[in-house]
């Protein structure tokens, strides 16, 4: 053991000398080592560092493995199979000729070598320090936690997206795990799960032997009914819907059947979707058609967004007819409202300031050009449609990139300058000022209450809740009382008439 110690501590100052040695060619050898982060006891693993830049085709290779002097390897590959779990350093140490003088430089690649795996997803709502605290948890009971988290997604309906991009680069994470984790709000971890391996066959196949524990603050039971189609494509062994309490047992059992009797034991609410729970009902048409939609392709964030908009006309409709607010119609605000959703509210109100700003500058500009109403129009579209492209460059530049259905909301959002220009020139500033000012603040009533966790919940859980809207609406359409503003506004004349 000595002996290795002292060894491997010559190796490493040999390895600094000639680095040194070589500083000035230190950038055109970039050695690279390909292959698995993780691999089963038993299992062989093969690194590779063909892809290294700058070796040429005389390049030497020595592998070294966790500080024994003796290289392991002298080839481009290196061949390991484990015998005990734990982690294994790798080190390859490339040598080649750059202009007639000798490089050297290394790289390094660590292995965790486990009995068990599982892997975990989590979205940016979930605290790095509960997953660290989890790992740590895990590894106590002999578990190796595979944790994918991505980064912070600018906007509000993005997380399915960023879950996808982190899947994809990570797809290995799956293999050899014996049950997959997400940790997610509602069905995004499930819908980016299958994007990821629809393309994949054998990762798809390999999903059939596992099971997939979802992880929500939610309902379980609503939840439950969102999740019936992803059964029907993933063909998982089932999928269990439990609390974040569930992760201990999870970690601490040997098996699912275990893990489900500790559940209970413990009194953490679970359910479990399988073949016996995944029937069409006549009661749940409307919700086989959104799991349908879900399953094939259809973005989660568009199908909350459609089912969110008979909610947001109702509340608009309750605003102006029993309230009395003052909005450019039921559509406009209805628009903004969707846009807030897809943007963010403070990313929403400032496009739509600049959109304003644009339009009234334009059709300011064109006064003494004395232009037909058509073209004139035309024109101011064109350059709020030049606006937004300089905005949403000035966002890819700060990372914010939009998807296709949330540009072309902006582009129908910005037909709103049009009917605030119209109203400025017919009742004055303050009219159109007052205008838009209600329409913004209901389109933001409108997105505070959508936003609600258990709203959304029941949406996607029980659509069929949406047909409610229209009995509403019937309602609505038979109001004959005053509005609560003409209580305020015709307030003198109601003294008069107690007074007589």
């Amino acid at each position: 053991m000595l002996f290795r110690i002292v060894a491997f501590a010559i190796l490493s100052s040999l390895t600094v000398s000639t680095t040194a040695f070589a500083q000035g060619e230190a950038d055109s050898l970039l050695p690279t080592i390909t292959g698995p982060t993780d691999i089963a006891v038993g299992r062989t693993a093969v690194f590779d560092a063909s892809s290294t830049v700058g070796a040429g085709e005389d390049a030497e290779y020595r592998w070294y493995r966790d500080g024994i002097s003796q290289p392991i390897s002298r080839s481009v590959e290196a061949v390991y199979t484990p015998e005990q779990s734990g982690k294994a350093v790798f080190t390859v140490f490339v040598t080649a000729t750059i202009d007639g003088e000798k490089v050297e430089a290394k790289a390094e690649h660590i292995l965790t070598v486990y009995d068990r795996k599982v892997a975990l997803i989590a979205d940016i709502t979930v605290p790095a320090k509960k997953l660290e605290y989890h790992q740590a948890d895990a590894e106590a009971q002999g578990v190796y936690l595979r944790v994918l988290q991505p980064a912070d997604s600018a906007l509000p309906l993005g997380e399915e997206s960023a879950l996808y991009t982190v899947m994809a680069e990570n797809s290995d994470a799956f293999v050899g795990a014996e049950s997959i984790i997400l940790w997610t709000e509602g069905v995004t971890g499930l819908q980016a799960l299958h994007r990821v391996l629809e393309t994949d066959q054998d990762k798809l196949n390999a999903v059939a032997n596992q099971t997939i524990i979802l992880i929500s603050n939610s309902g379980l039971q609503t939840l439950a009914r969102t999740i019936k189609g992803y059964y029907t494509l993933l063909r998982p062994d089932q999928i269990i819907i439990t609390r974040a309490e569930a992760l201990n047992p999870l970690f601490a059992s040997e098996g699912i059947e275990a893990f489900m009797a500790m559940l209970t034991q413990r009194d953490i609410g679970s359910l479990v979707v399988d073949e016996t729970t995944t029937a069409v009902r006549p009661w749940n048409l409307l919700s086989s058609l959104v799991n349908y939609m879900l399953t094939h392709g259809v973005p989660s964030r568009t199908v909350i967004l459609l089912l969110a908009l008979p909610i947001i006309a109702t509340i608009i409709a309750f605003l102006k007819q029993v309230i009395g607010i003052t909005t450019f119609g039921l559509y406009t605000p209805s628009v903004l409202a969707l846009s807030f959703l897809a943007l963010g509210w403070w990313i929403g109100v400032l496009f739509l300031l600049f959109i304003l700003v644009t339009g009234y500058a334009t059709r300011s500009f064109m006064k003494r050009w004395r232009l037909l109403y058509i073209p004139k129009v035309a024109i101011i579209l064109t350059v709020v449609s030049i606006t937004l492209l300089l905005l949403l460059g000035i966002g890819a530049y700060f990372d914010l990139v939009l998807t296709g259905d949330t540009i072309f909301i902006l582009l129908i959002m910005s037909t709103l300058s049009e009917s605030f220009l119209t109203i400025k020139s017919e009742q004055g500033w303050y009219s159109a000022i007052l205008g838009i000012g209600e329409t913004i603040l209901a389109a933001l009533l409108c997105v505070f209450i959508v936003q609600w966790p258990i709203l959304r919940s029941l949406m996607m859980g029980y659509p069929e809740l949406i047909l409610l809207t229209l009995l509403i609406n019937a309602f609505l359409g038979r109001w004959k009382g005053l509005r609560l503003v003409e209580y305020f506004r015709f307030r003198e004349v109601f003294k008069h008439l107690q007074e007589e």
